[in-house]
């Protein structure tokens, strides 16, 4: 994901991306399958949506990280990014444990020491 955004900006990022039922049940069927082997067209023909609606749903995971594409001559295959998944899992576990822990700060985020790591 590049630079420091900090954790509430980086879980906001990957719950947007997952905001939508059609992105969620295609990390479920990339997670149920072997690694990079889903492509557009399965996609659309599983969920029974357009490939153009397909590919528009997966240019959004992509952007965020959450799942990798791999060309093989003219197919694409999708695959889940196992090492971002970890990191927004850990994030979400931060997010808990930060959560039902006072602010020192009094919630001015932009002072905070602890901004990229505190929720």
């Amino acid at each position: 994901m590049g630079r420091s955004r900090g954790l509430v900006n980086l879980i906001c990022e990957y719950n947007d991306a997952l905001s939508d039922p059609q992105r969620v049940k295609m990390m479920k069927i990339m997670g149920s399958s072997p690694a990079s082997s889903v492509t557009v067209s399965k996609f659309a023909e599983i969920l029974g949506i357009s490939q153009p609606s397909a590919t528009k749903h997966l240019k959004i995971l992509h952007t965020t990280d959450l799942i990798t594409r791999k060309r093989e001559g003219t197919c694409v295959y999708y695959s889940l990014n196992l090492e971002t998944i970890d990191q927004y899992h850990q994030l979400l576990e931060t997010a808990f444990v930060k959560g039902f822990t006072p602010c020192p700060y009094g919630f001015k985020c932009e002072d905070c020491p602890e901004k990229d790591t505190c929720a």
